[in-house]
């Protein structure tokens, strides 16, 4: 729970106590900017731009949250921002949920196994690219940052139904598309990731 006596500091503009606030989120902050953006710079620019947002904007901080998901709030929209304006998508966001979800068949696993692991982490990598932001943010939030729907749906401003609604729809497109690369050795997005629905999975 936040500190009452650092947040009223904070927002009356002691820039100590917005530290003490800010400091323990910094590397949530740049973590899920890392995974958002994909890569080391656009990462670092999104993290400061957020901090920095978050400083200037303290005094509208309503404390119906924790500061900590205020924070994520404006770290999540500052990469979306970047995002929308670069049109790029962040296809290397999810190399720790790759990592973390492709099973290993021995501790040593020889050629063969370490380029099948490699093909898979590929097809992850372009099925979560495939999908619109309204998927691919909760799916990054949920399965890489293991927050609750309750979380998500705070930080995106949605209702927790329509978060858990979105992953599960998220699920299924991200593995019909894994499957169907599997079977026919091409990767296309289905028609139904264009449109605003969506979701993740944990099970991927």
């Amino acid at each position: 729970m936040d500190d009452p006596v650092l947040v009223s500091k904070a927002k009356a503009g002691d820039p100590k106590a917005f530290e003490s606030l800010a400091s323990p989120c910094e590397q949530m902050v740049w973590r899920v900017c890392w995974h958002m953006m994909g890569n080391h710079e656009d990462a670092q620019d999104c993290a400061q731009e957020a901090l920095l947002k978050a400083w200037t904007r303290i005094a509208s901080f309503k404390e119906n949250a924790s500061f900590s998901t205020w924070l994520y709030r404006i770290a999540v929209t500052c990469c979306l921002d970047a995002l929308r304006k670069k049109k790029v998508r962040a296809t290397d966001s999810i190399e720790a949920m790759q990592e973390n979800r492709v099973e290993v068949s021995s501790p040593e696993p020889g050629p063969q196994e370490n380029l099948e692991q490699a093909e898979h982490k590929e097809k992850v990598r372009k099925a979560l690219a495939a999908l619109p932001e309204d998927q691919r943010i909760p799916l990054i939030l949920s399965c890489i940052e293991g927050r609750s729907y309750e979380e998500i749906s705070s930080i995106l401003s949605l209702p927790p139904g329509t978060i858990k609604s979105r992953i599960s729809r998220g699920r299924l497109a991200l593995k019909k598309m894994i499957y169907d690369t599997s079977q026919n050795g091409n990767f296309d997005a289905p028609s139904s990731s264009k449109s605003m629905k969506g979701g993740a999975s944990h099970d991927l």
